[in-house]
């Protein structure tokens, strides 16, 4: 797939600027990610990337913004953290750098390192977000769902408004955490109303990183990152949405690739804590007031009352996709 050059000639609204966040861990798919933002966008001048990369440069790790002249075109819209891949902590941490590189757009997106898109990505998405507020839908809404594996991933396939994945429900893991079922094929032409945010497609306003900003001392945490946001975003007075058609596909397992708890030891207790409480898991008032803590807009109560969460006897009774 290569870049289109006439298709960044194309004119638009230059108010509707999109920041992509992208946080990569030894990603050889990162700089083909970074193709598909660009080269399937309507307007990739209005596309800006954040990038945190973790690579092991020693070993030969790729550079998600590798010298090629396809990027020069894009280069002022491109911004990079580099680390080395030891000085990794998780994803949520990546994330969060990834967040301090956004510079007031319009939009904000969330993906994964390796992630394909469809044609017109970026108009699909932002048309989504205007339909839901023209609506009266949501004045604040926010689009989020586990992305369709990338194996199913065709031209064909990605132009068709059917088998959009749903985040059907949540249960209690074996520490005690809310974690997310994985998700659902659905056809239907409905964006959905959930509770619940995924970390590898996120697409709000970009005054949501400002209402919601990522907190920088979640070392090392996967699960709980995603309960925690989903609740800090709806208790911000946020709505979310599955999206009504696949912008996105997503390789999962990627059972060959290095992952951070293959090439280091560490613990999230510290941060798993920190979300058991934040959460409402743990009765502790020492964090009432934090500033990386739930919004204002909304209770605790009134979230777990509409994912049909009971805490006290560890029970989930709805299910988004039967509802």
């Amino acid at each position: 797939m290569i870049i289109n050059l006439l298709t960044y000639c194309r004119i638009t609204n230059k108010m509707d600027t999109i920041f992509v966040s992208v946080a990569s861990y030894r990603d050889d798919e990162c700089p083909a990610t970074l193709e598909y933002l660009f080269g399937k966008a309507d307007n990739p001048h209005n596309v800006y990337i954040g990038i945190c990369q973790q690579n092991d440069s020693d070993n030969g790790d790729i550079d998600c913004v590798f010298e090629n002249a396809k990027y020069d075109i894009f280069k002022n819209n491109i911004r990079m953290i580099r680390l080395k891949h030891h000085e990794a902590k998780g994803p949520t941490w990546a994330r969060y750098l990834c967040s301090t590189l956004y510079n007031n757009e319009t939009y904000f997106f969330q993906i994964d390192s390796h992630t394909k898109l469809v044609d017109g990505w970026d108009t699909k998405c932002i048309n989504m977000m205007k339909y839901l507020k023209s609506t009266g839908m949501s004045n604040k809404p926010v689009l989020s769902h586990y992305p369709a594996a990338w194996e199913s991933f065709s031209e064909e396939a990605s132009n068709r408004r059917v088998g959009v994945t749903r985040i059907c429900k949540s249960f209690f893991n074996e520490r005690g955490m809310i974690s997310f079922l994985g998700a659902e094929t659905i056809n239907t032409n409905e964006m959905f109303p959930s509770p619940y945010v995924a970390g590898g497609f996120l697409f709000s306003e970009g005054s949501m990183l400002k209402d919601v900003p990522f907190d920088p001392t979640l070392d090392y945490l996967f699960v709980g990152e995603e309960i925690l946001h989903s609740i800090r975003i709806w208790t911000a007075g946020y709505d979310i949405f599955t999206p009504n058609e696949n912008i996105a596909f997503h390789e999962y397992t990627r059972a060959e690739k290095p992952k951070i708890w293959t090439d280091k030891k560490y613990t999230d207790e510290e941060a798993f804590e920190k979300v058991k409480v934040l959460i409402g898991l743990v009765d502790n008032n020492d964090l009432s007031n934090y500033k990386y803590g739930l919004g204002k807009k909304r209770s605790l109560k009134d979230y777990y009352k509409f994912a049909g969460i009971d805490l006290e006897n560890k029970k989930v009774s709805k299910n988004f996709c039967r509802p």
